[in-house]
């Protein structure tokens, strides 16, 4: 049951890593009291090979840039996303972001990730960062508390959180009656398809994602080779049955 629950929630990635962990626990009771059944010993778990993560088209995130107005807090929710597509982060390295991070006249953003605060160097669009800078000089002033460093600062002058971040884009995506399956990391994911379509080098996309492994990577290619197939089964007309 906690396993059905969890599935509703969670994408496939994550209910494989639960059901290891839940696998794990019940084979350690189970070696340590032979009294104890491990209940999951007949569990199938579904291959997640074949899922594709959600992106969006340029068309799209554009949407969903231009439906921000102008007040503070729809300022920096247009610069939190803009900044999360044009660099290609992962939400918890966009929450980490200091104000020294940022160097608006090199276009250069400096980004912390994984353990022991590896460190890796993401070009930003001009667009991106002319709006990071229209936010830091009319917004980020008025709220931010002393001695906080971090770039982005919710309403109460401390660091954004992951679940802000999370709720501000369910809360977009359901006001533009767009795709519900849209998450912060859909927005890493079409940085990536839009630079390969663009005709990036995969190795420079492992590089600005901060992948470890070009595996990793290569996932947007599946995504590519899925809307060529598409839009060949779509608009190629092929032959009738007589060879026509």
């Amino acid at each position: 049951r906690f396993m059905s629950g969890f599935r509703r929630t969670h994408a496939q990635s994550s209910c494989a890593r639960m059901m290891s962990a839940v696998r794990s626990f019940h084979r350690f009771i189970a070696l340590r009291n032979d009294s104890c059944l491990d209940p999951t010993l007949h569990f199938r778990q579904s291959s997640s090979s074949n899922h594709l993560p959600v992106y969006m088209s340029r068309e799209e995130v554009q949407r969903i840039f231009d439906s921000f107005g102008h007040e503070d807090g729809d300022v920096l929710g247009r610069t939190v996303l803009e900044t999360l597509y044009a660099c290609g982060l992962r939400v918890s390295e966009l929450c980490s972001l200091d104000l020294g991070d940022v160097r608006l006249a090199e276009q250069l953003v400096r980004v912390r990730h994984g353990k022991g605060d590896k460190e890796r160097y993401v070009p930003i669009a001009k667009t991106a960062a002319d709006q990071i800078q229209y936010y830091i000089r009319h917004v980020r002033g008025k709220y931010v508390v002393p001695k906080e460093s971090a770039l982005f600062v919710s309403s109460r002058g401390t660091r954004i959180t992951r679940q802000s971040v999370h709720g501000l884009i369910k809360k977009k995506v359901g006001e533009l009656g767009m795709d519900p399956d849209i998450s912060a990391h859909s927005f890493r994911h079409s940085f990536a398809t839009h630079l390969l379509d663009g005709g990036a080098d995969l190795r420079a996309v492992q590089e600005l994602l901060g992948h470890s492994d070009i595996r990793t990577t290569q996932i947007y290619t599946h995504i590519q080779n899925k809307r060529l197939s598409d839009a060949y089964d779509k608009y190629f007309p092929g032959l009738d049955e007589g060879g026509n």
